[in-house]
């Protein structure tokens, strides 16, 4: 169980390195269009040569957000946990403890869920879970 657990873990980790290098193989080729058209077009100031330049420039910076959103987020979630803040798990409601020393019924709401997949589960999966497990610990 624990073995299909971590393959899927790393799977998920594979389609997140796979996605990186596909966007930043296409903002470079992009940049590489862009520096060609500046090179081989001669006059940017004109409309065609500024459509040429500007579109792709914006395209290849859209594909480039994807890797900089996860680089940003894993330096954040490192910063959190130094300061001992607690952290939220991407697209998750729960709170988990900063340190590595705090017990983990400090939880203050339910654990991140995992799909399949092992990605995390949308917060309102989350919060509804976490809903019907209070309702059958009151049933009780």
């Amino acid at each position: 169980m624990t073995a299909t657990m971590s393959i899927e873990a790393n799977s998920g980790m594979k389609e997140q390195r796979l996605l990186n290098l596909i966007c930043v193989i296409a903002a470079l080729g992009l940049f590489a269009f862009v520096a060609y058209n500046l090179l081989a077009a001669g006059s940017i100031i004109s409309t065609d040569g500024l459509f040429f330049t500007v579109v792709p420039m914006v395209i290849a910076l859209s594909f480039l957000a994807v890797p900089a959103q996860e680089i940003l987020s894993r330096r954040l979630e490192k910063r959190r946990i130094a300061r001992g803040e607690q952290v939220t798990p991407s697209g998750s409601a729960a709170k988990l403890p900063g340190r590595a020393g705090s017990a983990p019924a400090t939880y203050r709401s339910a654990p991140a869920l995992k799909d399949a997949k092992g990605r995390a589960m949308p917060a309102d999966v989350n919060r509804m879970v976490a809903e019907m497990n209070k309702s059958e610990g009151t049933k009780q």
